[in-house]
């Protein structure tokens, strides 16, 4: 069969898509390109807003709407697939409906329920997994222990469960030896990690080692060396070096023992590090265990200790009790603490959550009103991390060129552009960051 892939919401979903993408191409089959080239549409829902609940039905019932002329089959899965299942196999389109809890086995039963589906032909383009052979998105844990008033995940993802370390770093040695030049680390979060079952290296532990245990063997698995010079210049008798980038971190589970890592030149200066609310008040209603002030003097010290290091976050707005003095606070925080990027979302009621039955809802204008000040503060402190590295160098992972023009990433998650990057897909090359520009910055080949 001919599949085709569509990612709603998280990093962890996109994951989930890679290497679901990789089984499909292990069975015989292959990717596809387009939705109008495939003979399978793969959707992993999203359900942690309202927004992206509607975004995958509409996604679902792409097939229902697309003429083909030929069977396109739908299989939903994911967090909205597996909160809904009932509206999820109803939905027009629809053929197979497959929740987290099996998603790793969808493969086997989409086999099982479609066994006549066609072969693909040998010369279909496309069959290379998503993204190409750049960046490659390993999860290494899912399910969540926490109760975030807000928050659906723990019931669509169920309990938090840690990959065996072992299986962890032989997946990364597979796709750095597959030319993937960075590796992304998700899961639902990924500092919760505990590494499982204890060898004989770890038996004495009465806590089973944590991310930065395993951070730790998969730097050591990685191609490149702790030394600078190798990201760049690989010596002749070894591949080039392969970055390793982490994703969301609890703010109260980045220790000093984590931080310590950033010493390796592989491990991107980049932390997510989700806030929230910048008011106290409101941080207690949603559940999170930390105040604001604990909050900056953790990224006072990330900073201290990661030298250029990027830390972005999450703000949602319009919290039920939201006070205007709390949006004020919240607000004030946001601004003081000059992230490099904030993904700001108005407040979505999800279903079983606990703040779906808060009272004192922030009423719609007035939430519209505060999410425009809210993401023009967001705005500004983007602008003004990208201004502070006008004339700085930087390594650039290039990407697949759009237009003529080459685009990549550096290890703070600036997207960067220049024509000169067009021929060097896949490599790390260094820049000088020499003008700003929509959505990133323009760089000179160094």
């Amino acid at each position: 069969m001919r599949v085709f892939f569509t990612n709603l919401g998280c990093k962890l979903n996109q994951a989930e898509n890679e290497r679901l993408a990789r089984e499909f191409l292990a069975a015989g089959h292959q990717v596809a390109a387009a939705l109008a080239d495939a003979d399978l549409h793969v959707v992993n829902s999203c359900t942690v807003t309202a927004t992206a609940a509607r975004s995958s039905r509409q996604a679902a019932r792409a097939a229902a709407r697309l003429a083909t002329g030929r069977p396109l089959r739908t299989v939903l899965t994911g967090c909205w697939a597996t909160a809904s299942p009932a509206e999820a196999a109803a939905l027009a389109g629809v053929d197979l409906v497959v929740p987290n809890g099996d998603k790793e086995r969808l493969v086997e039963r989409v086999s099982r329920a479609f066994p006549e589906a066609p072969e693909p032909p040998p010369s279909l383009p496309g069959a290379r997994p998503p993204h190409g052979n750049t960046r490659a998105l390993v999860k290494i844990e899912d399910g969540c222990e926490m109760r975030c008033a807000f928050c659906i995940i723990p019931a669509t993802r169920g309990r938090q469960r840690s990959r065996p370390p072992a299986e962890v770093v032989a997946e990364v040695r597979r796709l750095a030896a597959a030319g993937y030049r960075e590796i992304v680390v998700t899961g639902v979060q990924i500092s919760a990690y505990r590494a499982v079952p204890a060898g004989p290296a770890l038996s004495s532990s009465r806590r089973p080692p944590g991310l930065a245990y395993l951070v730790r063997a998969l730097l050591a698995a990685l191609p490149g060396t702790a030394d600078p010079a190798s990201m760049q210049s690989p010596a002749a008798d070894r591949p080039p070096a392969t970055r390793l980038r982490l994703t969301s971190i609890a703010p109260w589970e980045l220790d000093e023992e984590l931080l310590a890592l950033w010493s390796d030149p592989r491990l991107c200066r980049h932390l997510h590090l989700s806030l929230q609310s910048g008011a106290d008040a409101t941080l207690r209603r949603m559940r999170r265990p930390y105040t604001a002030g604990r909050y900056a003097r953790l990224v006072e010290r990330a900073r201290a200790a990661i030298p250029g290091v990027a830390v972005t976050t999450d703000v949602i707005v319009g919290f039920p009790g939201e006070t205007t003095t709390e949006f004020e606070e919240s607000l004030a925080t946001v601004a003081a603490l000059g992230f490099a990027k904030v993904h700001v979302f108005p407040f979505s009621p999800r279903p079983g959550t606990a703040a779906a039955a808060l009272p004192d809802a922030v009423p719609p204008t007035e939430q519209r009103q505060r999410m425009a000040r809210m993401i023009a503060v967001a705005e500004r402190s983007e602008q003004a991390f990208r201004t502070a590295h006008l004339g700085r160098r930087a390594m650039v992972l290039w990407e697949r060129p759009k237009g003529g023009c080459g685009q990549g990433l550096t290890d703070t998650y600036i997207r960067v552009f220049s024509p000169d990057g067009a021929a060097l897909r896949n490599q790390l090359a260094e820049v000088e960051l020499a003008a700003l520009a929509p959505g990133g910055m323009i760089g000179r080949l160094v």
